[in-house]
């Protein structure tokens, strides 16, 4: 053998040994979910590891030969896309009933069942939405579960992975207060977290039979035992947030808990179509993007609002580059409309002044990433909260969608175009966001890597998972100290009735001594 060769083939085994073969579940039939979902299958395929992806759109895949592609797009035609659902949800039990529909027609997916019967994965990667349930995946697999939260921390997954320690501190996700929170804020915090509590107490029973139901023939097929329901939700090895402290508030938090705020994004921004490249290259006095996300489109607005949108942003001395459904004649000069926009390339380039949008969570975390403010037009959703707190702090100004919000959104660009606070604000928000010690795909594959490689990442989990909810509460302890100190009373008091009895036995004997 050739000594030159030694070194190459140490390598390659080396590789070999280190090739994980990893199951992502992403079925929620949602483009934006299975966006974020790509951000995780692209880290893990970057990093040399086999990736079984369960996704709705298999049409819309990563070309990688060690990829492996479970469609699961029934999902799709069994309960429609998400998207177009979220604008009529009106309570969290319509998002519970939904999300469990997805649940059980992805596990009804025969591919899919037979995946995890027959094939051994390392470890399985899944979306926490509303889905405690789905712990039954790494259950029947006996592999770490690694899970993903799309949205910032709250307390329910904060629960799962450690005890709620939040609550008097900061806001719960539904809620935008400031912090600190004043009395009547943290009141609220306290009331609403409560009544989620006993809902999770009260649902557990039903999750549980729902989780043996759908996994218990899974894993008799598998050969396996299935953990308790309750013993599977709480064994999370690692917990990924998109969330990070330039835009999210600091928690308490155990090690297996990663920020990896704006996963999605590609490190490399890819290079501009050759004609936008031209027209920002041509705007030294700025540009303004104007994108409503890829659900809801710019041309189903009412005739007059599109026509007074056309109007003031006419009238305005920057570039407009405006995603439009349609074709529209006549437009002024400085417009120019794209049924589709390279979103990422646009706000990266320097002349980009201004991002109009709906305030999507996708496109926040792109406009925080490059630095771009944002004129916010929320529809419906989470798209609220997003502006609210990009509003709050000073990364954005928020305007209320409706058929009317034209001369709002004149004065908010105005505001923001002139008023250069919120572009130094978001500057600088924009460097804490990117100023990291890794990428976040090197931190995704690194604490994969780390759960497989220790069998479930013990070393980094709470131990406040290893005690029941009086310990922690230390309600034992009281009752122990309450007990000693009764004890103590009883004693005192025998000992005080005692002394008064020989005490009195002795005032006695000499009265009747004085009397003799």
């Amino acid at each position: 053998m050739n000594l030159l060769q030694l070194p190459l083939i140490f390598l390659t085994i080396v590789s070999t040994a280190s090739t994980y073969h990893i199951l992502c579940l992403h079925h929620i039939p949602s483009m934006s979910h299975h966006n974020l979902g790509k951000g995780i299958v692209k880290a893990l395929l970057k990093a040399g590891h086999e990736v079984t992806w369960v996704t709705p759109y298999p049409d819309k895949i990563v070309d990688n030969s060690n990829l492996t592609i479970i469609d699961v797009s029934a999902v799709i035609k069994a309960n429609g896309p998400l998207d177009e659902k979220l604008s009529r949800i009106t309570s969290m039990s319509m998002i519970k009933e939904i999300t469990r529909n997805i649940s059980q027609t992805t596990l009804q997916v025969q591919e899919l069942r037979e995946a995890l019967i027959k094939n051994q994965y390392d470890a399985v990667v899944s979306e926490w939405f509303i889905s405690d349930v789905e712990a039954g995946y790494a259950a029947i697999q006996q592999v770490p579960w690694i899970l993903i939260s799309t949205i910032v921390m709250h307390t329910h997954l904060e629960y799962l992975v450690d005890t709620v320690r939040t609550i008097p501190t900061n806001p719960m996700i539904m809620f935008d207060f400031p912090i600190p929170m004043n009395f009547k804020q943290r009141l609220l915090n306290s009331a609403v977290y409560l009544m989620m509590t006993l809902n999770t107490w009260w649902t557990s029973s039903s999750n549980a039979a729902l989780y043996e139901e759908s996994f218990g023939p899974l894993a008799k097929a598998r050969g396996v035992t299935l953990p308790p329901y309750q013993s599977a939700l709480f064994n999370i090895s690692i917990l990924f947030v998109n969330s990070h402290p330039s835009f999210s508030p600091v928690q308490s938090l155990p090690p297996n808990v990663i920020d990896i705020g704006g996963y999605h994004i590609d490190e490399d921004t890819p290079a501009l179509p050759k004609d936008l490249q031209e027209i920002l290259d041509a705007s030294p006095q700025g540009a303004i993007f104007f994108s409503m996300g890829s659900l809801f489109k710019s041309s189903s607005l009412p005739e007059a609002t599109q026509r007074d949108f056309i109007k003031i942003l006419g009238e305005q001395p920057y570039t407009v580059l405006w995603k439009y459904e349609e074709e529209i004649k006549n437009l002024p000069k400085n417009i120019h409309i794209r049924k589709w926009m390279p979103q990422t390339s646009i706000l990266a380039h320097p002349n980009t002044k201004v991002f109009i949008s709906h305030a999507g969570l996708l496109s926040t975390l792109e406009a925080l990433h490059y630095g771009v403010p944002m004129l916010a037009i929320p529809v419906f959703g989470d798209q609220l909260r997003n502006a609210d707190s990009a509003a709050r702090h000073g990364r954005a100004i928020k305007i209320d969608f409706g058929p009317d919000m034209v001369p709002a959104v004149a004065a908010g660009l105005k505001e923001l175009l002139n008023n250069s606070s919120y572009y130094n604000r978001m500057k600088y928000l924009s460097r804490l966001f990117r100023h990291r010690p890794v990428s976040p795909s090197k931190m995704i594959s690194h604490y994969v890597e780390l759960a497989i490689e220790t069998k479930g990442a013990y070393h980094i989990r709470s131990p406040a998972l290893l005690y029941e909810w009086y310990q922690l509460m230390m309600l034992d302890q009281l009752l122990v100290l309450l007990i000693v100190l009764y004890t103590f009373y009883l004693i005192i008091k025998l000992l005080f009735k005692f002394v008064k009895s020989i005490f009195n036995r002795f005032i006695i004997k000499k009265v009747k001594e004085k009397k003799n």
